[in-house]
């Protein structure tokens, strides 16, 4: 029966950076980027012998995917098959199976190239091992891609249930609050009202304090009242939520006049408007906001890997944090459109976050090589 094995030189085929190549065979062989360096000294490296015609053009592909160049050539049948079997010398990278590498997917071995796609982060985050280890060798950027999508789909969801409070609350409740607002002018930056001060609003429904105008000075600051909206003589504070606030500066407004039809009919307007506007903000924000949140759970997968004794780039852990995350974004966007109040989900989100990232990286790490002095993280 003739056989055949496979040997590498060293070569890269035209068109492929040589760096981008050396770190697709590291994650290939899951493996530092400094021992497949070993592989490009120009001297002939057997990678596999003793294969079958099928076997060895598989083989052969499955290296190739990287942008390598691999060479097949008849054996002798008298000579063994030999796994990426290593002598003394030979480089750690050779003791790896790319059949194995490219085939398996739920045991110890990879595929070679990327196996899940941008629609699996949805459900398999929940659960799939095989899919972070897959995240880990081959997502890097892809991941970023997935978090935007993802928290542009949620965006949407949350500018529905934004859309549905506001109208709820342009029509129904607003109508009663602007009844008892007097008519605010603005010159030149400054607001003046012919009330007096500090001026109060009420919800009708509650009778809990709503908003406050004051421009002598006495309340400069949310802090000093439990009002949602404060008018100052030159700023407008809105509180968003616990802790969250947002102030408007006025003073680069010439002249304003805001009676309550003006402000009625600013209501609808802005009803109508304000998802266009707000959500490639809100997007824009979020995102910032998330990836920094990844940075530094990839920080701490850093060290979970290194508890492991296992060595996985940083890459590799910010893209096993998005996926960490993503189970939470779900969540979370479930619990708002169910209109569910859970006490202390805000500390229960980084909880589960922080199970998953253990889960994730637990599972990338029975790829990874083992962490030692030659093979640092």
């Amino acid at each position: 029966m003739t056989t055949y094995r496979l040997i590498f030189e060293g070569r890269v085929q035209p068109g492929h950076d040589p760096e981008t190549v050396k770190q697709n065979l590291a994650d290939l062989f899951g493996v530092a980027v400094a021992e497949v360096e070993t592989l490009f000294s120009g001297d002939p490296v057997v990678l596999k012998e003793g294969l079958d015609a099928d076997t060895a053009r598989r083989d052969q592909e499955a290296f190739e995917a990287t942008g390598a160049v691999c060479r097949m050539e008849v054996q002798s049948p008298a000579a063994g098959r030999r796994w990426f079997g290593r002598n003394a010398g030979e480089s750690s990278v050779a003791s790896q199976d790319p059949d194995t590498a490219h085939e398996q997917t739920t045991t110890d071995r990879s595929p070679a190239t990327r196996r899940y796609g941008l629609r699996h982060p949805y459900v398999m985050s929940f659960y799939f091992k095989p899919f972070y280890r897959d995240v880990a060798l081959h997502w890097r950027g892809l991941a970023f891609v997935h978090l935007f999508v993802l928290l542009a789909l949620t965006g949407v969801a949350f500018m529905l249930h934004f859309q549905t409070i506001a109208r709820i609350f342009v029509n129904e409740k607003a109508p009663a609050i602007i009844a008892q607002l007097p008519t605010i002018v603005i010159e030149k930056g400054q607001v003046k009202v012919a009330v007096e001060q500090p001026f109060k609003v009420f919800r009708p429904d509650t009778r809990d304090l709503f908003a406050v105008i004051d421009t002598t000075g006495q309340i400069r600051s949310l802090r000093q009242t439990d009002a949602m909206l404060l008018l100052t003589r030159s700023q407008l504070m809105a509180r968003i939520g616990p802790g969250d606030s947002r102030v408007f500066d006025l003073r680069a407004i010439e002249t304003l006049r805001l009676t309550q039809s003006d402000m009625a009919q600013w209501l609808q307007t802005s009803l109508r408007w304000a998802p266009f506007v707000l959500y490639p903000l809100t997007l824009f924000f979020t995102y910032c906001l998330r990836t920094l949140q990844v940075l530094i759970y990839a920080g701490i997968g850093m060290v979970m890997a290194s508890l492991l004794k296992r060595a996985m780039p940083f890459g590799a852990t910010a893209s096993v944090a998005v996926m960490a995350m993503t189970p939470v974004i779900l969540i979370d966007t479930l619990i708002m459109l169910a209109r569910i109040h859970l006490p202390l989900w805000g500390i229960g989100s980084f909880v589960v976050a922080f199970g998953y990232l253990f889960f994730g990286i637990r599972a990338a790490a029975e790829d990874a090589p083992e962490r030692t002095a030659e093979n640092p993280p």
